[in-house]
């Protein structure tokens, strides 16, 4: 089997299966869609526990800073309960539903690549190391986000009332939130790489982390190969959508909020279409990978066969072989040792 090359085995493998591109996105997008549902009636329910007076309106309508400020503090006051109550139900659900999905969602497309790339490995149906991973990556992001809470006070300790800083304190918190998301990126990509051991090799959720990392050990060059390549198509994609979203918001004025707000969900669409496909094919080129270490070495060639030694010349007769005693004159009267 010849070395695999990253981006042309996984756009590949992609092109010849556009049924599993379309099944990543319609795992991703249905929780996405259901994601803004949920937070939608969310804030719906919460804002009709809201009451608003006379005297508040009157307020909002002068549009005085001070007065308005004066109105929603009266609008939120005794809110805080049911706001924090949200808070915490919410994120606990959607993250349970993700791990679901993604779990789900994992195990059928790599089901499908590993059958096109390896068919004659039978994938595994386990999804309890799918869900563990799924874990791992919701507890992983929550950590990310008191990390960074951690920097920003940290950051914040070089300024004070007194003596306020707050452009030293913005220069602290870059390289400590540089750092930490830097962390994340790393431990979630292991993670995400993690599923495909699980479903190729049925391996648990540690074990899986274990045999990515030292797949990873093994092969750095490929692995690093494929991550630059389809990094660098990922960057390419997220600078062409922000210049496209800027044209409808150069229009906003010009045309009405609705068709503008339509114009920028549909260049989001599509920034999500890309990263999806380019997320599925970087899966893709890395099977490829994985199949092209597990394969055995080919024997080498055979060489020609050694050439007999020449007769007398072998390793059991003497270089040179005496005639007996007996044939030389009057050889028969010497003394027989």
């Amino acid at each position: 089997m010849s070395r695999p090359t990253p981006v042309r085995d996984g756009f590949g493998a992609i092109g010849r299966q556009l049924s599993v591109y379309f099944a990543e996105i319609a795992w991703r997008w249905s929780f996405g869609g259901a994601a803004l549902g949920l937070g939608w009636l969310a804030l719906y329910e919460y804002s009709q526990t809201l009451f608003v007076s006379r005297a508040d309106l009157l307020l909002l309508s002068t549009r005085h800073p001070v007065l308005v400020g004066r109105a929603l503090a009266d609008i939120f006051r005794g809110s805080g309960p049911r706001l924090v109550a949200v808070a915490i139900i919410l994120p606990i659900a959607l993250a349970v539903f993700w791990s679901m999905a993604a779990a789900l969602g994992r195990r059928e497309s790599l089901r499908a690549l590993l059958a096109r790339t390896a068919p004659e490995v039978v994938p595994s149906l386990r999804l309890r190391p799918l869900l563990g991973l799924s874990f791992l990556r919701v507890t992983l992001l929550l950590a990310l986000l008191a990390s960074l809470l951690g920097a920003g006070i940290l950051a914040g300790f070089l300024s004070s009332a007194k003596a306020p800083h707050p452009g030293l304190v913005f220069l602290a918190f870059l390289p400590l939130a540089g750092f930490v998301a830097l962390t994340w990126a790393i431990l979630n990509w292991f993670l995400s790489l993690a599923a495909l051991f699980v479903v190729r090799d049925g391996c648990a959720t540690f074990s899986a982390l274990s045999a990515a990392v030292d797949f990873c050990r093994r092969r750095t060059g490929m692995v690093a190969a494929a991550s630059f390549w389809f990094g660098l198509f990922h960057l390419i994609a997220f600078g062409a959508g922000s210049t496209l979203a800027m044209y409808p918001l150069s229009l906003a004025s010009l045309v009405p909020g609705r068709v503008t707000l339509l114009l920028l969900a549909l260049v989001t669409l599509v920034y999500f279409a890309v990263v999806d496909f380019l997320y599925i094919a970087r899966l893709a080129a890395y099977i490829a990978a994985v199949e092209w270490d597990r394969r055995p070495p080919e024997p080498a060639p055979a060489g020609p066969a050694p050439a007999e030694p020449a007769p007398g010349w072998g390793d059991d007769e003497p270089l040179f072989a005496l005639p007996p005693p007996s044939s030389f004159p009057g050889g028969e009267m010497l003394p027989q040792s």
